[in-house]
């Protein structure tokens, strides 16, 4: 008798346990403070889910100005959850020397700098600043040095996650406005993923929406924020979930997005629990940080890179990017 008494009350603690610790989180990247509102649509819609933060992508301005700042600090003005900034090429451009713009931008954000790190619940995550079309030799070291010092298993860490303005080159992306020795760079990075059990890595840069399998890392392209779009992509974000030591994303449309800035298919907003989260005013209180100066591509003179035009093939599996140079 006791025995049925017990078995429904175990059954529901080992249910509450599975997902005691299931969280969200979203990312999406390069909204260069479009006018055409898209941007804050999807700061509304994080907000009014449960997804605990948001992780942008770089690209969140068009050059790096005071009025261009400014303008992005009135549209996430009312957006009270915390924002997880990637530094991208357009954060370097016109704001005098490059290491000035990244010193500014970590500023910004409450970070030790452009390369900076931290753990929230289970996930570590560590943010690459490769704003400058490379993965240079120091800050693979960072990286590699970072993921060292906070692995799997350890402090209850389970899920890894780098992020990153420039997507690496993968077998199905060829990003553009990279160093030349940006293929092999990109071989060591993911040599260093691998050897900590890297679970999933966030870019933008390519405005687009794109997920692939990079020799089992998770790679997700979210560079729809705002920013003109390549043919057929589409607005909107992904969410991820993290549960059971895995990550999962789903990527939800802002054609979706209700007037009153709701999410269709986002699970009802829920308090974010504090006992291990990072907030602060920047939403980085008790991060772990640490910093790297990067070094990045030489400049291309009298070149401007546009956005890549995307070719699909025929054949499965397969994705081509084209650049488009403007000579001045």
């Amino acid at each position: 008798m006791l025995t049925k008494l017990l078995f429904p009350i175990v059954l529901a603690f080992l249910l509450w346990a599975g997902h005691a610790f299931a969280w969200a989180f979203a990312v999406c990247g390069d909204s260069h403070n479009a006018r055409n509102g898209i941007f804050p649509r999807i700061l509304s819609a994080v907000a009014d889910s449960d997804m605990e933060f948001l992780v942008l992508t770089g690209d969140m301005v068009r050059r790096d100005s005071p009025k261009e700042w400014e303008t992005f600090r009135k549209t996430t003005a009312s957006f009270h959850k915390p924002l997880r900034a990637v530094i991208g090429n357009h954060e370097l451009y016109g704001g005098g020397s490059r290491e000035k713009s990244r010193e500014k931008f970590a500023e910004r954000f409450g970070a030790a700098g452009a390369s900076w790190s931290f753990t929230h619940k289970d996930t570590h995550f560590a943010l690459v600043d490769n704003a400058g079309g490379a993965f240079s030799d120091r800050t693979l070291d960072w990286l590699d040095r970072d993921l060292a010092v906070h692995p799997k298993g350890k402090d209850g860490v389970s899920v890894i996650v780098v992020a990153m303005h420039i997507p690496p080159r993968t077998d199905g992306i060829f990003p553009h406005g990279t160093s030349r020795s940006y293929d092999e760079q990109s071989k060591k990075l993911l040599s260093i993923l691998k050897r900590h059990k890297a679970d999933l890595v966030l870019c933008g840069h390519e405005h687009m929406q794109h997920v692939e399998d990079w020799d089992g890392i998770r790679v997700v392209v979210s560079g729809g924020a705002g920013a003109p779009l390549l043919p057929f992509q589409r607005y909107g974000f992904y969410r991820i979930d993290v549960e059971n030591g895995a990550a999962r994303e789903t990527f939800l449309s802002v054609s979706l997005i209700s007037a009153q800035g709701a999410q269709r298919g986002v699970l009802p907003k829920r308090p974010m629990e504090r006992g291990n989260d990072c907030v602060d005013r920047n939403g980085i209180e008790r991060a772990k940080i640490a910093s790297v100066a990067e070094e990045e591509a030489p400049r291309v003179s009298k070149i401007r890179f546009f956005d890549s035009l995307a070719i699909y093939p025929l054949f499965p599996g397969s994705l081509k990017y084209f650049n488009l140079i403007l000579i001045y």
